[in-house]
């Protein structure tokens, strides 16, 4: 008896599969974060900072222009192919979810290519997105690419970055170590148009909502999402699932965390032996911060 025909499939899953990947990136949960997200890095992009040097001074009428100008500062973001090999055999479902989705109109593919994405998608935000860190032989999420969380690590080591040190957050100390965070913002951080975005793991927040409810006898205000705009101060404190359990809060201001990828390159290579189908789901990953300087950090990790 000849194998089953699986070649349309095959078909659907290279036809289907990036343009699903595609869509699922641009309306991906990070914009709504206030992280910005970049769907054209098919090279390394320079996120160029512009500033002055130099300053102003009293009139005279002779020229002063030593160490005056303006300086370009770049951080490079780099996207890495990344990849997810499996193989469907269709025979495994012919009876149960083959049959299901049938009778429901959906197809096969698109099911599968809809699952595969999600899943992709949360293993980069679980594994990648904070502590990732880049191993091109690595065999796990996490070394696909480096994560925000250590590059900031990476420029603490070097620096470039002095932490808050609020120790280890808890349900006593909490509230008062978010609090130190904001007094050791820059004044133009604590003036600035829109509220900073204090991203901390669910973790983190919960401590705070206890410490607060200790505090004040009273349960705090939480606004849409989870997002918590602190007391008299141009912050929010916001969790985010990326955060995982860290006890790391990081302070920035709206689209100062990057995170880059190509949907060009984004595609689901597919081929049938027997009657099994080899696919293999690609997807460039990358993170980066556009400016240290509008940066605040603790010091956990």
């Amino acid at each position: 008896m000849a194998n089953p025909d699986v070649s349309a499939i095959a078909s659907s899953f290279v036809e289907f599969g990036g343009d699903i990947f595609s869509k699922k990136v641009v309306n991906w949960k990070l914009r709504e974060l206030g992280i910005q997200v970049r769907t054209n890095v098919n090279a390394p992009q320079p996120l160029t900072k512009l500033s002055a040097v130099g300053g102003p001074r009293p009139y005279a009428t002779g020229d002063n222009t030593s160490g005056n100008g303006v300086k370009y500062t770049d951080r490079v973001l780099t996207a890495y192919q990344s990849k997810w090999d499996h193989d469907f055999d269709p025979e495994e479902f012919r009876n149960t979810y083959l049959a299901t989705m049938a009778l429901e109109g959906v197809g096969f593919a698109q099911a599968a290519n809809e699952q595969i994405a999600k899943e992709y998608l949360a293993a980069i935000n679980n594994d990648v997105l904070l502590l990732g860190s880049r191993n091109g032989a690595g065999t796990t999420a996490a070394a696909i690419a480096d994560g925000w969380g250590t590059i900031i690590a990476a420029e603490i080591t070097a620096t470039n970055i002095t932490p808050v040190a609020t120790g280890a957050l808890t349900t006593a100390n909490a509230v008062t170590k978010v609090e130190e965070m904001v007094a050791a913002f820059p004044t133009w951080m604590r003036e600035y148009e829109t509220p900073i975005i204090m991203y901390c793991s669910y973790a983190t927040m919960d401590k705070y909502v206890a410490h607060y409810r200790t505090l004040n006898g009273f349960k705090l205000d939480t606004s849409v999402k989870g997002d918590y705009a602190l007391d008299g101060k141009n912050a929010i404190l916001r969790p985010a699932s990326f955060m995982k359990t860290s006890g790391r809060i990081i302070a920035t201001v709206a689209n100062n965390l990057v995170f880059g990828t190509n949907i060009e390159q984004m595609q689901v290579a597919a081929s049938v032996r027997r009657n099994v189908i080899e696919s293999r789901p690609m997807m460039p990953v990358g993170c980066q911060i556009q400016d240290l300087d509008a940066l605040v950090v603790n010091d956990q990790a």
